[in-house]
């Protein structure tokens, strides 16, 4: 825990306040695999003011939040320090494509997000970019950035929940992503208010990127 504290307080230092942008075309490193979930986030406007009784609220009601995510029973689970809040069913990697272990930290959340294929990928060679809220977009709802390009991210293919069935991300069904996003946003001190996220999700073309200013922990273990 106190190597992914050690990360979590780096990436924090390099991240600027939560805020949101557009994903526009022309990104550079467009065969880097889910480019979008890797690129660097631009300089953005100071945090609102008017949102930070919101913000500072949110932080205290999930401060101590980490993600788990077993692959030996395709779980994601969240804790409190030691408590569990919840568990849910999750795709991870197959044999051939796996879903890496390790130690991380949660660094941002894409609402919207859209997807690059990864050129370099043969599975991959016939897929074409997609927008946000496009209907073939596998990203889904949702995408939590914690090691680019492999992220926790949306989908739709719920019959393959609890299976390996994904090229390295962890996948979790779409209204769950939408509150995972909610709850990282909130831990990671980037809460801006209910109205304002539901803004942002109701807005299914635009893609928005909401940098945390305290990183997330994650654990992927086998």
């Amino acid at each position: 825990m106190r190597n992914v504290r050690l990360l979590a307080a780096v990436a924090a230092a390099s991240l600027v306040c939560a805020c949101e942008v557009t994903v526009k075309d022309g990104d550079p490193d467009a065969n880097a695999a889910n480019q979008a979930a890797s690129e660097p986030v631009p300089t953005l406007p100071p945090f609102p003011p008017a949102a930070i009784p919101d913000r500072d609220r949110a932080r205290a009601e999930f401060q101590d939040l980490r993600f788990v995510v077993d692959k030996s029973d395709r779980k994601v689970r969240l804790f409190a320090g030691d408590r569990l809040l919840e568990a849910h069913d999750v795709t991870v990697g197959t044999k051939e494509w796996p879903t890496k272990t390790g130690e991380w930290a949660i660094s941002r959340v894409d609402i919207n997000p859209e997807w690059i294929p990864p050129k370099e990928e043969s599975w991959a060679k016939d897929e074409t970019r997609k927008a946000p809220g496009d209907p073939e977009n596998p990203m889904g709802r949702a995408r939590l950035v914690y090691d680019g390009p492999r992220t926790i991210h949306g989908t739709d293919e719920t019959d393959k929940l609890g299976m390996r069935g994904s090229h390295g991300s962890v996948r979790v069904a779409n209204d769950v992503v939408v509150t995972l996003a909610e709850k990282v946003i909130k831990a990671g001190n980037a809460w801006q208010g209910d109205s304002w996220f539901t803004e942002i999700t109701s807005d299914r073309t635009r893609e928005y990127k909401i940098a945390l200013e305290e990183p997330v922990p994650i654990t992927v273990q086998e």
